[in-house]
């Protein structure tokens, strides 16, 4: 005869999300199920088949625990629920666990996105275009994240939104902050724009010039903001034979300037005129 596992209440959220421990070895759950918060109360033990748990996972530690135990109190555990299912698929695909910190800014952002959608606000995203090419894994990652959603809502929810929540996945794998991840995007559309008006061009965004563009300019970012000086031994050829490129590059080493609190290499300008030549000479 197989022994029932036992949990006790630490803590009540909601009505249908709570806190507890397993007794065996006292590690820590969150558990998802209908009324299971309204039928118990803090100290009670029970065993896992005395409520429908939908869901069971470990909840966060470190500094932003109480932030987060503080979301599960306000939001409702449904969106608790298919955030965690998202979390899981994401996890299941890259055969690897993200930043766990995902679960604050997902769970807030998906909360209010359904409160926008239900009050027929309209959710535009200026970094779609950018996006879609600069995080191609992370956008179909999100593609899949806001199906779970439209499933489990019965919601429509429009393109803009897979954009913002690829910005979330991208930082749960890279153990970025989202908010870096939306500066670096919206510099590069500043600096795409800057380019299409030096060379009079304006680029398709479905191309392989685009794509190759946006992608330099953000590992140039990285490097960049690394401090990580990409030595160029073609760079006195570069200023000599491509000055107008060359000139370009300073331009958009300007717009990086005034955005980051540091200096652009002069070997990381080189490689942008030397990039701005190859599209030059596709455009002609």
């Amino acid at each position: 005869m197989s022994v029932r596992e036992k949990y006790k209440v630490k803590k009540i959220f909601n009505n249908n999300v709570i806190l507890a421990e397993k007794n065996k070895n006292q590690q820590e759950f969150i558990l998802l199920g209908n009324g299971i918060g309204f039928a118990t109360k803090k100290g009670d033990v029970f065993a896992k088949e005395d409520y429908q748990i939908e869901k069971e996972f470990v909840p966060l530690t470190g500094e932003k625990r109480n932030n987060y135990f503080q979301l599960l109190e306000e939001v409702d555990s449904k969106i608790i629920q298919a955030t965690e299912q998202i979390i899981t698929m994401i996890n299941q695909e890259l055969n690897k666990d993200i930043n766990q910190y995902i679960r604050i800014g997902l769970t807030d952002h998906i909360a209010f996105t359904l409160k926008r959608i239900r009050e027929g606000l309209e959710i535009t995203n200026p970094f779609l275009v950018e996006t879609r090419t600069l995080y191609k894994k992370e956008f179909q990652l999100a593609k899949k994240s806001v199906e779970i959603l439209e499933t489990t809502f019965k919601i429509k929810i429009p393109e803009a939104e897979i954009g913002f929540i690829a910005f979330h996945i991208h930082g749960a794998i890279n153990n970025s902050e989202v908010s870096k991840t939306v500066k670096n995007t919206s510099i590069i559309k500043d600096l795409v724009a800057k380019v299409e008006l030096e060379l009079d061009q304006k680029l398709e965004y479905d191309s392989l010039n685009y794509a190759r563009l946006v992608n330099h300019l953000r590992f140039a970012l990285e490097r960049i903001e690394s401090r990580e000086n990409n030595n160029n031994p073609l760079l006195d050829n570069i200023k000599k034979d491509f000055k107008e490129t060359y000139k370009i590059a300073g331009k958009l080493a300007e717009i990086i300037e005034k955005r980051f609190d540091y200096k652009v290499p002069e070997d990381e300008k080189g490689y942008l005129a030397l990039h701005l030549q190859r599209l030059k000479r596709d455009f002609n």
